[in-house]
């Protein structure tokens, strides 16, 4: 076994029994960690280790955290809470957290979803006396889900769009993932609202009223109309995109400039221009970083090359895309594994490119590090001083769901593709 491999196989143990570490100890304190011992002992330069981010999405999830730490000061998180509140029957307000969560993660990625997320979590975990894991859960899961149905719903999406160059990236995703979204969605849903009922209160569980107050308190910008601006620019010029390369075949728009042209009227107009740049999710964005670095070392020492042997050649079939894609994502997490399964793959299909994309999405719903949106929360809920979910709370509350979601995403990709649907 190749250092490289043994460091991830490390990281990945540290982050699964990190309920039993000192407190101060993040998740990305741990992957952070990782990377630079494989710089320490020269597995990979520091100038491979930057060239192998992908500085592109860094500057993306930069722009959409921006996004979402303005949406909310501006009361948003706590506006949705509010009117999730006005509904007397709780399992229609955990339905509407479901949808709205995933909606917003399907406008504004998985990550910036979660961000907004949690304090509504936080809120309505205590009016209606749930236990607050299970709602953290809950809120993973309907990101993730959300996140599969839309080419900028998550980094990996945004990977394979790059790479695919799909000629109506908004259709294909429309004809590709909502359908398997949906379904999934509905079977969130029912499997959280069982979750609630049976879990009920646990008193060591029960969010404490500074935590609920700091969650509740908002402080509104004087000016909410940089943000609002700064999240309708970033869907007209995706959608503009994507109409531009079908109508016009003009070439993709890089998307971290992308981003960062969307949240230009954040930081040149908004009130709280500093309080927004100092509340972006840096620990996030270190996260990536570092994961970028381990993945960039992995693939350096030709550790993956060698795990795959034969298979290599067979990277284009949708089985071992499913394959591949879901189990590598448990340990290297669903983005860097796209990332490298992108630069091994040697061409391939809409269908190829479609299934890498869903399965190793809602591959993120089994493991906490399968999906950076997962590590988002568990940091979020820790930032308001919430004790959130562990380790294995996660992986059992989310493996039926987890099962679920790969049988329909694969059949329905696979029916697609024996249809001829291209």
């Amino acid at each position: 076994m190749s250092v490289s491999l043994g460091i991830s196989t490390l990281i990945f143990l540290g982050i699964a029994v990190r309920q039993w570490l000192p407190p101060m100890v993040r998740i990305w304190h741990i992957m952070l960690a990782g990377a630079v011992v494989l710089l320490v002992l020269g597995e990979i330069t520091p100038l491979a280790a930057f060239y192998a981010v992908d500085w592109q999405l860094i500057f993306y999830l930069f722009a959409v955290f921006s996004i979402a730490s303005s949406l909310y000061d501006t009361g948003l998180s706590q506006d949705i809470a509010d009117m999730l509140l006005k509904r007397s029957q709780s399992g229609m307000v955990l339905l509407w957290f479901i949808v709205a969560s995933a909606i917003c993660a399907a406008v504004l990625t998985n990550d910036a979803a979660a961000v907004i997320g949690v304090p509504i979590a936080i809120i309505l975990s205590r009016a209606f006396r749930w236990k607050l894991a299970v709602v953290l859960v809950a809120l993973c899961a309907a990101v993730t889900v959300g996140s599969m149905v839309s080419p900028v719903g998550n980094p990996q999406n945004i990977l394979v769009v790059n790479a695919a160059n799909f000629q109506n990236m908004l259709a294909t995703f429309i004809v590709w993932a909502l359908v398997p979204g949906v379904i999934c969605l509905v079977a969130v849903f029912f499997r959280f609202h069982r979750l609630v009922k049976k879990n009920g209160l646990d008193e060591s569980a029960l969010v404490s009223q500074e935590v609920e107050t700091q969650a509740e308190a908002v402080e509104v910008s004087r000016r909410q109309w940089p943000a609002m601006v700064s999240a309708l620019l970033l869907v007209g010029i995706i959608t503009g995109d994507s109409l531009g390369r079908t109508y016009f075949h003009l070439g993709p728009l890089p998307f971290g400039w992308v981003g960062l042209v969307s949240c230009l009227p954040i930081y040149l107009a908004g009130d709280e221009r500093l309080r927004v740049f100092k509340e972006v999710d840096w620990a996030t964005l270190i996260f990536f970083v570092a994961m970028f670095v381990v993945t960039g070392s992995l693939y350096q020492s030709g550790s993956l090359q060698y795990l795959l042997g034969s298979l290599q050649n067979e990277l284009a079939d949708l089985t071992v895309t499913a394959l591949v894609s879901f189990w590598a994502s448990q340990l290297f997490s669903n983005v860097p594994v796209v990332e490298l399964y992108l630069k091994l793959l040697d061409g391939g299909e809409t269908g190829t490119f479609m299934m890498l994309s869903t399965i190793s999405t809602v591959a993120g719903n089994l493991f906490i590090i399968s999906a950076a949106s997962n590590v988002i929360v568990v940091q979020q809920a820790e930032k308001f001083g919430a004790t959130p979910f562990t380790f294995w709370q996660f992986c059992w509350w989310m493996l039926p769901i987890t099962v679920f979601c790969v049988v329909v995403s694969y059949g329905w990709i696979w029916g697609l593709t024996v249809l001829g649907v291209g």
